[in-house]
């Protein structure tokens, strides 16, 4: 008996039959007439205080409730991480059709480097002189240099 548990148990034993000591004369006392009114009065309060414990401990259990796994929501997929050779060349790609100068000095060579042979330099465009060729003419550069490989 020396768990919290055995000694409460123990102290609501001795609570019940002082309350039963206590109810039996005062039961004997009042008259045969209210002595069912009595007996029902007290099985209510009973029956009260039980369902009072049975919500405080209902409500206890659902406050405590931990999520299973299948009721958690899914994990976010994971970033998909790109190679950062293919960043940078996806850079220079952006940078040099924004800008003819960064064309001219970073991306072409790396082009004619990788074409091996003479490529003709694209033109540059008649309205905007400063930005770079067009994506679609890089492309057309890109496939001839595959074309060649």
């Amino acid at each position: 008996m020396a768990s919290p548990l055995g000694r409460r148990l123990v102290g609501r034993a001795v609570l019940v039959v002082l309350l039963v000591l206590v109810a039996m004369p005062l039961y004997l006392t009042i008259s045969p007439a209210w002595r069912p009114t009595a007996a029902r009065l007290a099985c209510g309060v009973a029956l009260a205080a039980g369902c009072v414990r049975a919500r405080r401990r209902a409500r206890d259990a659902a406050a405590a409730h931990v999520p299973s796994p299948f009721e958690a929501p899914p994990l976010p997929a994971p970033a998909v991480q790109l190679d950062l050779a293919f960043l940078r060349l996806r850079d220079d790609l952006v940078a040099s059709v924004r800008s003819r100068r960064y064309f001219d000095v970073v991306l072409w060579p790396k082009l004619t480097a990788l074409a091996g042979a003479a490529l003709p330099c694209p033109p540059r465009r008649r309205v905007l002189r400063r930005r770079g060729p067009a994506l679609r003419v890089l492309e057309g550069l890109i496939s001839r240099i595959e074309a060649s490989r």
